[in-house]
Formats: structure tokens, sequence, C-alpha cells
């Protein structure tokens, strides 16, 4: 059991880490042209693609995974979540998008874990969230006010609730994680964000050699092994578990904002890591702040 425990923690902070690489990579695409849909829609195409060829030379079976499942969890995991994440940075900053989007994703994971799994709230789980959701709060204070506007903290709202439902979902339907599935989950994902990048007029900019190489690194990083990565996670984890450690995701971003673009991170943002470290100790039960659930049937 401690074993699985293990690898669900190792899983969960590889996703949070390879998620990390989203908004470095993204800021050189749109820097030469391209609409965020488009970016969405390409590294979802060529992840799928690239797992294709991969799967062929691998020459493994093919999983019993039902494609319907796969549907569901894309749409949840894939679309709600890319779509209104980038449909939020046009209306609202972006430090503000990551934290209500990732506030959201935690607290659907808790509340749906409930109603969907009979999973017990307990004070452990509550308080972990509050703390994480809390560090992540003094990382982006400074900018959170910024821009903002009702619609794009409402659009990231949607984009966080439907990742958290990818996770439970994927619990609920007993899907094992795993390269078939993680290529299932982009067939359907590219076949979803088709319709908004088809809207917006395929906008693409200039495509050089550093252009090729940012978007086949989205399409392995974040998406192919992210996506991996996570689901594998929510095998050996409860869904909000999972959410829990992936809300270390802006302590990775830091690092590698430092150390490819030089940017060095804000005073706040060692407040906010003790504040996420001390939340996951709470969440994944290395400190115990009670035994008892708070038992809510009527979440």
């Amino acid at each position: 059991m401690q074993t699985y425990f293990g690898k669900g923690v190792l899983f969960a902070l590889c996703a949070a880490a390879l998620n990390a690489t989203i908004g470095v990579l993204s800021k050189v695409l749109m820097s030469s042209g391209f609409s965020s849909s488009s970016i969405a829609f390409i590294k979802t195409v060529l992840g799928c693609l690239l797992l294709s060829v991969l799967l062929l030379f691998l020459k493994r079976s093919a999983t019993t995974t039902k494609w319907f499942h796969a549907a569901i969890c894309a749409f949840l995991g894939i679309f709600v979540l890319f779509h209104f994440e980038t449909s939020a940075y046009s209306h609202y900053a972006a430090a503000g998008v990551v934290v209500i989007l990732m506030a959201s994703a935690s607290i659907s994971s808790i509340l749906l874990g409930r109603i969907v799994l009979h999973e017990p709230i307990t004070s452990n789980a509550m308080v972990g969230a509050g703390l994480t959701i809390a560090g992540i709060t003094v990382i982006f204070g400074a900018d959170l006010g910024q821009g903002f506007t009702l619609q794009g903290a409402v659009l990231a709202s949607i984009g966080g609730c439907g990742y958290g439902a990818f996770s439970v979902a994927m619990k609920r339907m007993g899907v094992s994680g795993g390269l078939h599935f993680t290529r299932q989950l982009l067939f359907f994902g590219s076949l979803y964000l088709l319709m908004p990048a088809a809207n917006d007029g395929f906008i693409m900019g200039e495509v050089s050699l550093v252009e090729v190489m940012a978007l086949l690194a989205l399409a392995a990083l974040p998406t192919i092994l992210g996506f991996f990565c996570t689901t594998k996670a929510i095998e050996y984890l409860k869904p909000s578990q999972v959410q829990a450690l992936e809300l270390t995701e802006p302590l990775f971003a830091a690092f590698l904002a430092f150390i490819l673009l030089n940017e060095v991170p804000r005073d706040t943002l060692y407040l906010g890591a003790v504040l996420i470290l001390s939340g996951l100790c709470f969440s994944n039960e290395l400190i115990r702040f009670s035994k008892k659930a708070l038992q809510q049937s009527e979440v």
C-alpha cells in the first residue's frame, strides 16, 4: 500500500513539473503570433500522432479501455480545461486565472469525490486544500487585482472544475492509465479542440525552427507525458490527493522561468512554497489534523 502511495505521489509531482512547461513554451509561440486555440489544438494533434508512432515501435497490445470512457474523460480533462482556460486568459490576467483554476480544480475534486465516489471529506483534506490554495494566492497576490473581470473568473472556474471532474470520472469508471489511454484522450481531445480553433481561424504566426521545437516540446512534455503521469497517479491516489499534489505546479513554473527566462522570483514565492508544502503534508496525511472525517451527507 505504501508503495502504491509513493508511486502515486511521484507521478502527480512529475505531472505538475511537466505541466509547468506550458507557460514558458506558450509564451514563445504567442510572441510569434500563434493564437491560444491554435496552440491547444496543434499540440494535442501532434501529441496523438507522436504517441501513435511510439506505440507502433513499442508494439504494445491495446488495452480494453472503452472508447466511450475515453471520450468522456477527454471532454472534461482536455476540452473543458484547455478551452475555458485559454478563453479566461483573454479576459483576466494570467496570475488570476492560474489561482482560480487551480483552486476550483482542487475544491471540485473534493466535493465530486464525496458525491460520486462517496469518499469522506476529511479535515485533513480541507486544511490541506486551504493551505495550498493560500500558498498559490500568496505567490501571485501582487498580480491578482490586475484586469479582473467576472467573466474571466467564471471561465477559469469552469476550466478548473472540468479538470477536477476529469480525475473523479477516471476513478469512478475504473479506467487504467497508460500510453494507450493517453492516446485515446488526445484523439478525442483533438476532435473537441478542432471546433474553437476553426472558429478562430487557425491563427498561426511565424514557423521557424524555434516554433517547431516549442510545439514538439508542448506535445511531448505536458501533453503526452503530463496526461500519462496524471492518469497513472489517479490509479494509486484519491482524485483530491492528485489535485492537491499538482498544486505544486507554480513552484516548478517559477523554477523554469528562472532557469530559461531569467525571471527572478519574488520574495512571496518562498512563503507561498512553505504554505503549499504544508498543505500537501496535510492532504496526504503526513501530518494528521484529525482522525475523524467530516461526514457531510448533504454535500
